[in-house]
Order: C-alpha cells, then sequence, then structure tokens
C-alpha cells in the first residue's frame, strides 16, 4: 500500500513537543517516524513545504531546516523544479549527519528517543601524551576524565572517554557536577563547542569498551572540539557498537 493512504493514521500517533530543543528538531523527528513506518515509500514525493507547514504549525524556514536535518542523513533529496523524494526507510537505530554538531544525547533525543548514561569513572587526572598534545597543554596539566556509557531503553549503544582541560572549569568545581552531557558542562562555564575536527576508524577486539563483546565492531570517533576562537577544549574518543548508531554525509559534485 503507497504510504498516503496511511497518512491520518500515521499522523495521529505525532511525537510531543516538548521532548525537543526546538521546533525544527520536532518536525525532523516526526517525519522520520513517519518515513520509518512507511508513510511515503522510497522514490514518493513528500508533501510540498507549504503542505508541511501547515500540517505542522510551522514556518516555511523551520520545515525546510527540518528537510536538510533528514537529507543530511541520506533520507531524502531535493530534485530542482521537482519537489522532495524519498531515498530509503527511516531505520529504527539512531542515525546522524557528521556535519552536525551536537551531544550523543541531543541526536537521540531528535529520533524521539531518551538516552540515559552510566558512568564508569569520573576522575581530575594529569593528561596524558595524547592529550596534552591535541589539547595543547603545558607540562602537569591536568584533566577532567570521564568514562561513560550511552544508552537508549536500557541498551548501550556507545562507549566514550572524555577529557576536558581542568583550567576551563572554575576552582569550586566538583566532580559530583558531571552527570550528563559534556557539552552541558562545558555551557555551565561558559565554553561553547563550535566545531570538532574528527577521525574515523573502524575497531574490534578487547580493549576498546568495557562490558563489550571482546569480538565486537565498534565505529570509533577521535574528536578534539574547539570553541569560537579555536581553542581546544575537549578531546574525545567514542565506540559506536556496530548496527546500533550509523552515520551519513551527503558529498556534491561542482
Amino acid at each position: 500500500m503507497r504510504g498516503g493512504r496511511r497518512s491520518s493514521n500515521v499522523a495521529s500517533q505525532r511525537i510531543d513537543p516538548e521532548r525537543f530543543r526546538t521546533r525544527a528538531d520536532w518536525v525532523s523527528a516526526d517525519l522520520r517516524r513517519r518515513l520509518s513506518a512507511g508513510e511515503w515509500a522510497p522514490g514518493e514525493r513528500l508533501p510540498t513545504e507549504q503542505t508541511l507547514s501547515g500540517d505542522y504549525q510551522a514556518s516555511r524556514a523551520t520545515i525546510r531546516t527540518a528537510l536538510r536535518d533528514l537529507d543530511g542523513q541520506g533520507l531524502i533529496a531535493a530534485r530542482r523544479g521537482s519537489g522532495t523524494y524519498v531515498l530509503a526507510a527511516a531505520a529504527a537505530d539512531v542515525s546522524a549527519d557528521l556535519r552536525r554538531l551536537e551531544s550523543l544525547s541531543e541526536t537521540i533525543k531528535r529520533h524521539g528517543l531518551e538516552p540515559t548514561m552510566e558512568f564508569r569513572s569520573v576522575a581530575i587526572r594529569p593528561a596524558t601524551e595524547n592529550e596534552t598534545v591535541r589539547l595543547g597543554l603545558g607540562a602537569g596539566a591536568e584533566v577532567l576524565a570521564t568514562e561513560r556509557a550511552l544508552l537508549v531503553d536500557g541498551e548501550v549503544f556507545a562507549y566514550s572517554y572524555d577529557a576536558i582541560p581542568r583550567r576551563l572549569l572554575n576552582d569550586s568545581f566538583d566532580i559530583r557536577q558531571v552527570d550528563g552531557s559534556m557539552f552541558a558542562l562545558l555551557d555551565e562555564f561558559d565554553v561553547s563547542v563550535v566545531t570538532a575536527h574528527t577521525d574515523v576508524h573502524v575497531e574490534t577486539g578487547a580493549g576498546t569498551a568495557w562490558g563489550a563483546d571482546p569480538g565486537a565492531a565498534f565505529l570509533r570517533l577521535d574528536q578534539t572540539h574547539r570553541d569560537e576562537k579555536d581553542d581546544a577544549v575537549m578531546e574525545s574518543s567514542t565506540f559506536f557498537i556496530e548496527g546500533h548508531f550509523s552515520f551519513s554525509l551527503v558529498r556534491t559534485r561542482d
């Protein structure tokens, strides 16, 4: 059955907008839900921006932002003079556009899911040699180091190792303040992450993540996060369990 014949039923199950940081994030998540439900099949044209604007009671700019997000995930594509078409059905697992810089928690929330975190360790310690180089630290500098697992519905999606220069946190900082997103923690100290230099690897075997199957495959993202002055403010290595979290990057030819 073509998706349009089921639209009224699928649309009635709309995601609660209060769960999202912006209205565009909500529209993107709800459209992804509708794609996953098969409301529009691959190759089918989506409703126009004007129609979606009325459907969601949102501005055309908001709809365009939401559609760009889905385009970045490789789910839809605009054809000049023709409209926007479905490329693939949305998978149930989480996917993200590598061009978009946000916390893992925000990415998962945009999919209409609720993430939780389990911290293995939180400590102030001397920076490693690699952290010293990548964060531009002096000899003997300290970092706030965390090891945490990210879960959705009780299932681990990723493991993350993060390091933030201690000098960015005030003298009264207490490691008990660490209980969620590292981006949010930096925001508390007026440090805003605006770019990230990212390396992507594939890894298998023991030692990459605690409690994981030694034969499991991981997509590893090594990232150096920088502020508006291009100063390095956080170093992260995140291991995504293969098949649970996917990334896309739309490339164009000039």
